[in-house]
């Protein structure tokens, strides 16, 4: 498994602590300090963007390299096509590119673990595509689905006789 993506995933867990910190001190905070802690919070959302843009690009890289165990692949094929479903394209390139993975992770009769290798190098292009438009619910909904993707591999990783 990849240091580089554990220490990305790491990362990622940090901003998002931090970026909750915020948002609940803005709702706490007098008037006259919300518009400071939004601009704190929109650089937040900057430091995400950017992180998980590196994590996912690594996360498709590692998921190229190596099978998920297929139960898992078919749980993460499943919370993928979920989250994608619920996304509102704004632009024919967004609805587009959202058609092209939703259809490798609908294939019939793939396994889970190929669908999963097609489709995971699309989401960082439409990710980035995506971030014109609502892109803190999109990180925000699908991190959580790529953290469980990554885990699967470092446990099949962790399969005596494995490298």
């Amino acid at each position: 498994m990849s240091d580089r993506t554990s220490q990305l995933q790491t990362q990622l867990k940090m901003l998002y602590d931090q970026l909750d910190g915020l948002e609940m001190a803005k709702v706490t905070s007098r008037d006259e300090d919300k518009v400071m802690l939004q601009q704190r919070i929109d650089l937040k959302w900057k430091e995400i963007r950017e992180k998980d843009g590196d994590y996912v690009r690594s996360l498709a890289q590692q998921v190229k390299k190596q099978d998920l165990p297929e139960p898992i692949a078919i749980e993460i094929v499943g919370e993928l096509v979920d989250e994608l479903v619920l996304i509102q394209p704004k632009t024919d390139e967004m609805r587009s590119m959202l058609q092209q993975i939703l259809t490798e992770l609908q294939k019939p009769g793939v396994p889970a673990a190929a669908k999963l290798k097609v489709a995971i190098p699309l989401v960082p292009g439409f990710v980035a595509i995506e971030f014109e438009g609502d892109a803190e619910s999109v990180v925000r909904r699908l991190f959580p689905t790529f953290v469980r993707a990554y885990e699967g591999m470092k446990t099949l990783g962790n399969q005596p006789g494995k490298p």
